[in-house]
């Protein structure tokens, strides 16, 4: 009896001691609880220039994600100009639970939310700019998180600033510049690496709206652009040549191009936290590009494992007219330009002779017109031999061979007459158009093919004209079989056998093909 009476009072206080270890707002281990976040961030150095923003703003956005959370649980911390306040979107801890914590920053996607893609986290839309991130170990203890997160951008990026009083979020606008590539965050692993898009190299930078707090610079309103610099221009004299696009494809175009002996940005991103940020000169200093637009089709061509985005002019080289503006003859002839022979980077006739036998209007030394004794590689005017491009000495080029498949710059009449970006394009570059991505049409009333695009973005009624030129052989100007088709040169010299070259045959677009050197072929010019 008294044995049975020890038992109870024992287990009785046992009790009351269990019961006083624990506090109203304590729970055991792994049991749900409650957490107050204390976080904050820091912003990194903006740059030498000043150009962007360097410091939070009112409204800024930091997205945290935590790696023992189900995605799309996550936290949002939002400045109000003094402090951060977070909103806790889905979250459920528990006692004891122990992680890291993944911070991102898009400066230009605050109302941005986040869903599930997978284990990891995904935003509502990709935002093609740069990006802050910080990681965090967190432990659930106390009912606290505390901790301050250590923003850095990622490395290679730069920014650049476009003043624009009457920027606004409606107007598309875009900045190209061969060596920026555009990046944005695809999505965030549990374990906090971000994936990145899969963006071509040298595709469009779109421009964001950006009203500057901070005036002390001068800036007040305009454009922000970011991308990844390529690394061998990183910290070293380079030369840029920007296009910009306000208003969309058939918007306004213009260019600004920096050479060696500038002393104006000549050197971008010196480190990862200087010499990233560059202000554009205002829109009055650019010029404005009326002959050649570089048209985005997003055609994407992958040479050696790296994709770029290549650009096609507007129109051929040396038209006047980027489509007919009625079916009268003069019209249509306006869109078809000048002829060249393969590597050639003038005419052989005069100036208005192009589609008629000039006559005595032939330039000194090509009387013959597009002919074997016309053409400049020609040993001596003797078809059988060469002096460049002749890759395979067998054909008795009198020991000539250089191994060259490509026309060098010296020789391309894209780069001799349309100058700046523009070159004549490869043969991958011409059959890239000739994809299901692609629709090819033929116009009977214009004489020309109608290129349009199939791609997500890039069907929006964009396209490109190109007109049923024909081509020059020795003395006359001929029109092909049914008189609807055009002859352009590709760049790249033809595999077996170098007399020829490869040229796009375009009617619908009939494929590429070989043609001998010496005849005079449209150029359609493109640009990285």
């Amino acid at each position: 009896m008294k044995k049975s009476l020890l038992i109870l009072c024992a287990a009785a206080l046992a009790l009351v001691s269990c019961n006083k270890d624990l506090t109203p707002n304590e729970t055991k281990q792994g049991e749900p609880v409650d957490v107050v976040f204390n976080l904050s961030a820091t912003h990194p150095d903006g740059g030498g220039t000043k150009a962007v923003k360097d410091a939070w703003e009112t409204g800024d956005v930091v997205f945290v994600f935590f790696s023992e959370q189900t995605a799309p649980a996550y936290l949002e911390l939002k400045y109000d100009g003094s402090k951060w306040e977070n909103n806790q979107k889905g979250l459920s801890f528990t006692t004891g639970e122990t992680g890291t914590m993944t911070a991102v920053y898009l400066p230009f996607g605050s109302d941005a939310t986040v869903s599930a893609d997978g284990g990891a986290y995904k935003f509502s839309e990709t935002y093609l700019s740069f990006y802050l991130t910080a990681q965090l170990p967190y432990t659930v203890s106390g009912g606290e998180v505390s901790g301050t997160f250590s923003m850095q951008i990622p490395a290679g990026f730069v920014q650049f600033f476009l003043d624009d009083a009457a920027a606004a979020a409606g107007t598309r606008i875009e900045l190209r510049e061969p060596q920026l590539t555009p990046q944005g965050i695809a999505s965030v692993a549990a374990d906090g690496s971000v994936v990145t898009t899969a963006i071509a190299h040298g595709a469009p930078l779109p421009g964001y709206v950006y009203d500057k707090q901070n005036k002390s610079s001068g800036e007040t309103k305009g454009w922000v652009f970011s991308g990844i610099l390529a690394s061998d221009v990183r910290g070293v004299d380079a030369e840029y040549y920007f296009t910009l696009v306000k208003g969309g494809w058939e918007g306004s175009y213009y260019h600004k191009e920096y050479t060696f002996g500038e002393k104006t940005f000549l050197t971008l991103y010196r480190g990862e936290t200087s010499w990233r940020a560059l202000k554009l000169p205002a829109l009055t200093d650019w010029t404005a590009i009326t002959d050649y637009k570089p048209i985005d089709l997003g055609c994407d061509v992958t040479v050696d494992e790296v994709t770029k985005r290549i650009y096609w002019s507007s129109r051929n080289l040396g038209a006047t007219s980027d489509l007919p503006a009625s079916t009268a003859e003069s019209d249509i002839q306006a869109t078809w330009g000048d002829y060249y022979a393969w590597g050639e980077t003038d005419t052989y006739y005069e100036a208005g002779y192009a589609y008629e036998s000039p006559g005595t209007h032939w330039k000194t030394g090509k009387t013959d017109g597009y002919a074997d004794k016309s053409y400049k590689f020609n040993f001596n005017g003797i078809f059988s031999k060469l002096t460049k491009y002749c890759y395979n000495p067998e054909y008795g080029n009198e020991g000539y061979s250089d191994s060259l498949y490509t026309l060098e710059a010296e020789d391309d009449a894209a780069r001799y007459v349309a100058k700046g970006i523009w070159r004549t394009p490869t043969r991958a570059e011409w059959n890239a158009l000739n994809t299901e991505a692609y629709t090819n049409s033929y116009d009977t009333d214009l004489k020309g093919t109608k290129v349009t695009c199939n791609i997500t973005g890039y069907d929006d009624g964009r396209y490109l004209f190109l007109p049923a030129a024909g081509y020059r052989q020795q003395l006359e100007h001929r029109q092909g079989a049914n008189n609807d088709c055009g002859f352009y040169w590709t760049s790249s010299l033809y595999d077996d056998y170098p007399f020829y070259a490869f040229n796009a045959q375009v009617h619908g677009f009939s494929g590429v093909f070989n043609e001998m050197r010496q005849c005079g072929n449209s150029i359609r010019p493109v640009s990285d």
